[in-house]
């Protein structure tokens, strides 16, 4: 029997008075966070949550983002996990679909997402309870949730197969799924990243500028650093100045975060060189994930700041990390690196039969990083977890040893005249060109060669290219079939939560 809560406790029993939370220039040791913890789980106890209940939490990257997160573990209860950046129907959908019974909400008048908050759990009967981080005129409070409430709790004991936390799924494909992850998938995974060597020493402190209703945030970034008692310096709005500022001030370590933010961390021109150098100094690894990370990025990382530079590749639907950079060793640039602690890799084609080594095919995952399935759809799980094996929908490599390269999605490989086109492939060779900051690369359809091959890019500053100078550029870097005979110009191209380009808004 056990309890993912025990993560936060075990580490505020070896560190009481270590700095556990800073945020916006307060600071919370983790002994305060978990008395917190325990008075959030007390006051919902006291307002009828038990065993198994599903509690929302809709909260951006605030300390009371973990205190809800652990204390609704330790009643036993499921804590599903909704985005902040959802409106209210969007909210309302989860709601009603993950059958929460109560909501825990920011409702803070620098945002939206109380009046989103509100009005979706007015939608919602089933839902028969909410509290509001900041609450603001006939919003219940955060405070009388927790009130005068004991700051002693004893967990509850549960399975570890039990459900731990619901997320959603992006809903590319239709409505959002949510991914059950048990308690044992979220702490093996951690362990599984806590495993790396050189090992990740206790009492770092990364900075956390990722969503933290996002998994990659809550499992590699919240969890791993609580696991190895860290002080976590939250960041609730990526902006790269202030970030690089407060690295500084703060004496930052670490940080996880997508390639956009590392590209916006390079690219920043509001700070001094100066000021670059001293972040040189007292940076000791940036990790990656979420999004393509492409082997020019990395390398400018590692040589502008003489960091080691990891990568990783997971889902949603693998708690996330299936896959990281594990050793100090030399990694080929491009890899997402080896298969996790207890996690099987294979490359099938599609009959589903193993490639040979460096060949391209479907990527399946195995192991104790795999969610129990999508809540209220078996047959969605069906489609996706089939012999034990997640179908991830991504085409993949492997080289002799085990290194994992990611080509792209199966669903975004274009066919130009019966050829294969790997977009992520063409996005690289993109990036290369001088002027070019972004690039996202999608197939249209044509009447000739069944699709055409098109890009949308954004350029820096003061740059005049046009079209067809990044046809011609790209004409003598590609094959014929690979190259975009189609690109236009964008101010921004759409992102997600986690900075991954939302490529079903370019089409």
């Amino acid at each position: 029997m056990f309890n993912l809560a025990s993560n936060l406790e075990s580490a505020a029993a070896r560190y009481p008075e270590r700095e556990a939370i800073v945020f916006e220039g307060r600071r919370w040791t983790y002994a305060e966070i978990e008395e917190q913890a325990n008075q959030v789980a007390n006051g919902l106890y006291r307002a009828g949550i038990r065993e198994g209940d599903h509690v929302a939490l809709v909260c951006p990257n605030r300390p009371e983002f973990v205190t809800c997160y652990f204390g609704i573990l330790k009643v036993g209860a499921v804590v599903v996990c909704v985005s902040a950046l959802l409106k209210a129907r969007e909210i309302a959908y989860q709601l009603d679909h993950s059958d929460a019974v109560a909501m825990i909400a920011y409702g803070g008048e620098d945002m939206t997402i109380g009046d989103h908050a509100r009005e979706a759990f007015g939608q919602v009967e089933a839902c028969l309870k909410a509290w509001f981080i900041a609450p603001r005129t006939g919003m219940a409070g955060y405070d009388e949730l927790i009130g005068a409430e004991d700051g002693d709790f004893e967990s509850a004991s549960v399975s570890g197969e039990t459900t731990a936390v619901i997320l959603y799924t992006s809903g590319t494909t239709g409505f959002p799924r949510g991914a059950e992850l048990s308690h044992a998938n979220i702490i093996m995974n951690v362990m599984a990243l806590a495993r790396v060597k050189p090992p990740v020493e206790e009492g770092g402190k990364p900075l956390i500028a990722l969503p933290l209703f996002h998994v990659m945030a809550q499992t590699c970034a919240m969890q791993l650093a609580i696991y190895n008692a860290m002080t976590i310096v939250l960041v609730q709005r990526f902006r790269a100045p202030e970030v690089i500022r407060l690295m500084l001030k703060e004496a930052i370590t670490g940080l996880h975060g997508v390639p956009t933010m590392y590209r916006a961390i390079l690219d920043c021109e509001e700070v001094t060189q100066a000021e670059k150098t001293m972040l040189a100094e007292q940076l000791e690894s940036f990790a990656a994930g979420g999004a393509s990370l492409l082997p020019e990025l990395q390398k400018e990382c590692m040589e502008t700041y003489s960091i080691s530079m990891s990568n990783g590749y997971g889902a949603t639907e693998t708690s996330p990390a299936s896959c990281f950079h594990q050793t100090s060793g030399a990694i080929p640039l491009g890899s997402v690196g080896t298969a996790a602690w207890g996690v099987r890799l294979k490359i099938v084609d599609g009959a589903g039969g193993e490639v040979p080594a460096g060949e391209v095919g479907e990527l399946l995952v195995r192991g104790n990083c795999v969610m129990k399935g999508y809540y209220k759809d078996p047959q969605a799980t069906a489609e996706v977890i089939r012999d034990g094996w997640y179908q991830t929908g991504d085409l993949a490599r492997m080289d002799g040893k085990g290194h994992l390269f990611i080509v792209g999605r199966r669903k975004e490989l274009i066919i130009r005249g019966g050829f294969n086109v790997y977009p992520a492939e063409v996005e690289g060779v993109l990036l290369e060109h001088p002027a070019i900051s972004q690039a996202a690369v999608v197939g249209v359809p044509d009447p000739v060669y069944g699709e055409e091959v098109k890009a949308f890019v954004t350029t820096r500053a003061g740059s005049s290219l046009k079209a067809a100078d990044v046809v011609s550029w790209a004409r003598n870097e590609m094959a014929a079939h690979k190259y975009p005979r189609l690109v236009e110009f964008r101010e921004t191209l759409p992102l997600g939560p986690t900075g991954k380009v939302l490529k079903r808004m370019l089409k």
